[in-house]
């Protein structure tokens, strides 16, 4: 029987995918299956892997065309025949016990999905902890919508049918934001979920692609929360979420990506503006509050900079990130 069918989409990853593929054939969980899809390689992604393919006839390979990591993870959601599910990018690694861990967790509780932490790698060797599925209270629902369980696929373990008996997919035309999306769905139909507070997973930090055409997926952020917010209206869900949906959007289309990002451009002025017109929906929500009262001073200030004048605010901003710069 296989446990767990591992989920690689690979997509021009020939100096990375032999350490994940090693890392994964290398589990001390051995019930499981590994499916590789080639996501349109034009480097010497295909050769890799066809290597590791031949010394170990758990790995799958499916190659197609450069259809994106959503339609790469459909993929391999379909032709998966383990009992749980779990995705990698294949620039990234686990440790050794992590599916063996995270199966018997899930086993033992009849979980739907299991929680684990993972570590940020960066080229200098520092490891910055990133912690995932802070559960506070008895719906997971509100838990991810007010970011205590982080929209991140590979921190986690899902049960396949989860997917298959509630007919979930990823979204294969959303750039950015497929994985908060589609984690809305498996949490809101997710029965149990279990935290376990060990570090499995190590998320590479590497530049992924080019400026420009991550600018321009950037605005795929709002067709995610519509969707969300048409689900919940649709569900009589609206009122009961309400808070937590506003804070989850003020966090990704204004905090992320005007506050804490500031870039002279198009995209950035755009965020901006539409924050503008909508902020009046932001005010009061206790979420908001409590989360600026816990932040660093200085993001306060350009925080509300912002709010009085969008130079003055951007022009802090980029003084705050050259002084870092400076330091570094």
């Amino acid at each position: 029987m296989t446990k767990v069918s591992v989920i690689i989409p690979a997509y021009n990853v020939e100096s990375y995918i032999g350490r994940c593929l090693t890392s994964t054939v290398n589990q001390s969980l051995k019930e499981i299956e590994i499916i590789v899809i080639n996501d349109g390689s034009t480097d010497n992604t295909l050769n890799v892997i066809n290597k590791f393919c031949s010394l170990d006839n758990r790995i799958k390979v499916i190659d197609s065309k450069n259809n994106g990591v959503s339609a790469a993870r459909n993929y391999g959601l379909s032709r998966s025949t383990g009992k749980y599910i779990f995705y990698i990018d294949a620039d990234d690694w686990i440790e050794t016990n992590a599916l063996k861990e995270m199966y018997e967790v899930a086993e033992e509780n009849n979980a739907d999905i299991v929680i684990a932490n993972a570590y940020i790698d960066y080229d200098n060797g520092k490891l910055v902890p990133y912690i995932d599925g802070k559960l506070t209270c008895d719906e997971p629902l509100k838990d991810f919508l007010i970011g205590n369980i982080r929209p991140s696929v590979s921190t986690k373990l899902y049960r396949r049918d989860l997917f298959t008996y509630n007919n979930i997919r990823h979204f294969e035309k959303i750039r950015i934001g497929e994985d908060l999306l589609v984690n809305f769905f498996l949490i809101l139909h997710a029965k149990k979920i279990i935290k376990i507070e060990k570090f499995f997973l190590h998320y590479i930090q590497r530049q992924k692609s080019a400026i420009h055409s991550y600018q321009e997926s950037m605005y795929d952020i709002y067709i995610v929360l519509d969707k969300i917010e048409k689900f919940l209206k649709e569900n009589n869900l609206y009122e009961k979420y309400k808070n937590e949906f506003f804070y989850l959007k003020y966090m990704h289309t204004y905090y992320y990506r005007v506050v804490l990002s500031p870039n002279i451009n198009s995209t950035h002025k755009y965020f901006y503006k539409r924050w503008i017109k909508e902020k009046d929906c932001y005010l009061g929500n206790n979420y908001l509050l409590e989360f600026l009262m816990k932040e660093k001073y200085i993001n306060r200030v350009i925080e509300k900079l912002y709010r009085t004048n969008y130079f003055l605010g951007l022009t802090v901003g980029i003084l705050k990130e050259n002084i870092k710069k400076f330091i570094k």
